[in-house]
């Protein structure tokens, strides 16, 4: 059960909503909720716990990242400016 045991700043950094040093300013200001009570600062969290920022539900990402590898033929730029002509987003079109 302990490894399943995450730091509830640690927590709201992962879902992507603020940094971890962001998210132990909002748990100290009291704006963060553990299963209905307002926690401490260093309390850790289950992945089953209910985590509210401002009354809002913050859900841990489930999201494993996509990696493309691409080589790049010549004429092509590696910007993701799309204002740029033959950008590297655009060429890929990759969603």
């Amino acid at each position: 059960m302990e490894e399943n045991l995450k730091r509830l700043n640690k927590f709201i950094g992962e879902t992507g909503y603020c940094s971890r040093r962001e998210a132990d300013k909002i748990i100290a200001e009291g704006r963060v909720t553990l299963n209905g009570v307002v926690p401490e600062l260093g309390t850790k969290v289950l992945p089953n716990d209910e985590v509210r920022i401002d009354g809002k539900l913050i859900r841990e990402k489930n999201e494993k990242p996509i990696y493309l590898a691409f080589y790049k033929p010549v004429g092509i730029e590696c910007t993701t400016n799309l204002e740029v002509r033959n950008n590297i987003v655009d060429y890929i079109n990759y969603p």
